[in-house]
This record gives C-alpha cells, sequence and structure tokens, in this order.
C-alpha cells in the first residue's frame, strides 16, 4: 500500500512528493531445463517503504505540457524462501525459510504530454535510473543485484470532470547489471537485466491544490545467467536465469503549491 503527497506545479515551479508503499515480490530462478531452483515471495504487508520525489515543470500549454521528475524508493521487508542447499540433492523446496530484503531504485525521467482532445492526452518519456536489491539468505549468505537502466514509457491519461485515469508502460534496459555475494572476490556478470511494466493510476481533485489518487504497478524482470566465478573453495558458480513478477499499490494525496 502506498501513501502518497505530491504536487503538480504550474510552469517553473517544484513539486515535492513522499509516499508510503507496499511491494508484492514473485522471484523464481531456474536451470537450464527451465526447472525451477528456488523463490522469493512476499504480500503488499511483508515489504513496506518510502518513495521519494520532485517534480519541476518545464512548460505548461492548452495543448501540451513538459517537466522533470526525479524519485528514490526505498523498500525493506521478509520474504517466504523456498529452495534447497547447494550439492544436497534435495529438490526444490526441501528448505523453506524467511529472508530478510531492501530494494533501493534512483529514477529520473523527462515526461511531455500532448493534447489529443480537451479530455485525452498521449504521453511520453525517457528516463534514467539506478536499482539495486539486497538479498539475505542468512548471515552467511548475502547477495547484491544492482544494474543501472534507460526507459522509454508511453501512455494516455483522460481527464473526466475533476477526475483523471492514466496509464504508462514502460520497458527498462539494464546496463552492466551485476551481482555480488558473500564468499566470492569478484562479481557475477549477468547477461542481462529488463523489466517490462505497466501503471495505472486514478486520480480525483478535492480542490485546486489537491488530489486523491489510487495507483497499481506491475513488472515483469527477466535477469540472465552470469558468467563462471570461482570460489575460495576452487570450485565454479554460477547466478541462474530468474524471472520477478512484481507489484506495487500505491493510496495517497497530491498537494499543489
Amino acid at each position: 500500500m502506498v501513501f502518497m503527497v505530491s504536487a503538480e506545479a504550474a510552469e517553473g515551479d517544484f513539486s515535492l512528493n513522499a509516499a508510503l508503499v507496499g511491494y508484492s515480490m514473485d522471484y523464481r530462478e531456474y536451470d537450464d531445463n527451465s526447472q525451477i531452483l528456488d523463490s522469493e515471495k512476499s504480500d503488499f504487508t511483508q515489504m513496506i517503504g518510502v518513495d521519494l520525489g520532485m517534480t519541476y515543470t518545464l512548460n505548461a500549454a492548452i495543448n501540451d505540457y513538459a517537466q522533470l521528475d526525479v524519485s528514490l524508493l526505498l523498500l525493506a521487508g521478509e520474504t517466504d524462501y523456498a529452495g534447497a542447499y547447494l550439492e544436497s540433492g534435495g529438490g526444490y523446496g526441501s528448505v523453506v525459510s524467511r529472508s530478510n530484503n531492501t530494494v533501493m531504485n534512483f529514477d529520473a525521467d523527462y515526461l511531455y504530454g500532448l493534447a489529443l482532445s480537451k479530455k485525452l492526452y498521449l504521453l511520453g518519456a525517457a528516463a534514467f535510473g539506478y536499482r539495486e536489491w539486497e538479498r539475505t539468505l542468512s548471515k552467511d549468505q548475502v547477495e547484491v543485484y544492482s544494474w543501472f537502466y534507460v526507459e522509454p514509457k508511453l501512455g494516455l491519461k483522460y481527464l473526466f470532470q475533476k477526475s483523471s485515469l492514466s496509464g504508462i508502460v514502460g520497458y527498462k534496459y539494464g546496463i552492466d547489471p551485476v551481482m555480488s555475494a558473500t564468499g566470492f572476490q569478484d562479481d557475477f556478470q549477468l547477461g542481462g537485466a529488463n523489466t517490462f511494466n505497466i501503471s495505472l493510476k486514478y486520480s480525483y481533485e478535492l480542490d485546486l491544490r489537491s488530489e486523491l489518487f489510487f495507483s497499481y504497478v506491475y513488472e515483469n524482470q527477466v535477469i540472465d545467467k552470469s558468467n563462471i566465478v570461482y570460489g575460495s573453495d576452487g570450485k565454479g558458480y554460477l547466478e541462474p536465469d530468474s524471472e520477478a513478477n512484481n507489484q506495487y499499490l500505491k493510496i495517497g494525496a497530491l498537494f499543489k503549491y
């Protein structure tokens, strides 16, 4: 669940936002035969955090508008782990536990809205960001996934009475994705880390300076297997292919000044 306080400004103005975020994770790793190796799952109450941001409006005209946005997302909580010990011979689910996780995502984007009619806007954006996920499987096994990304976005926004409804799709292309792990001097160079996402948002205007909103975000994240890295025991290891289907819920208010 997300509670957000924000502001959409007139031309040349700043806006600030702060949010409480609820995050649902469904992460799975696979071997080369597409058999599941382990998983991490949580509901919206197990991982929560804050989302802080700022918006600067470059242009606000009758037929279009443009703005710069920066945001910082911080999440923490537990997930339900299912997997197996390495080389134990046990199958998926032979080991179950709770994992501690933190997620950090920084995003900066340029958004442009073009009026197709009095009520309908075409939205386009380009973003640059950084994502980091720290996965603590035990006190002796900590993994950190991190990468930069670029993201084109495209969407629509519809206005009716005091409300608006918008939908945006985006694709984050990961740059230099790596995973570091306890006990390994070298990082695992991941083959890729790309994310497709869809966001839906409904806003209701209370007055000229404030709004209520409801938002939902779905993302499909695919991480390709890494190179082989040798541990202190002299054996070679790799990070397998993985896929995550994650969701965010947001409920909040906007404040304009």
